[in-house]
């Protein structure tokens, strides 16, 4: 994959949260050269998972739960 192709996939995972409402984010550290990025939204939560080597992030989505916390509290 390209990096041209490599842009254009992340940002088709950021545009899923277009129209939501951002409700809180935060970071973690995962593993020794990785973190988190977690966005909390009206309708669910996005996972951005970005390690030092690769080129774009792996995105997790997760539907709105009612019993989620913050990780980080």
């Amino acid at each position: 994959m390209n990096g041209g192709s490599q842009a254009e996939e992340c940002q088709k995972e950021l545009d899923k949260l277009k129209g939501r409402k951002v409700l809180n984010s935060w970071f973690k550290t995962y593993g020794k050269n990785c973190w988190r990025l977690y966005i909390a939204t009206d309708r669910g939560k996005m996972v951005m998972t970005f390690c030092h080597d690769w080129s774009c992030p792996v995105v997790e989505h997760h539907e709105a739960r009612h019993d989620e916390e913050n990780p980080g509290d």
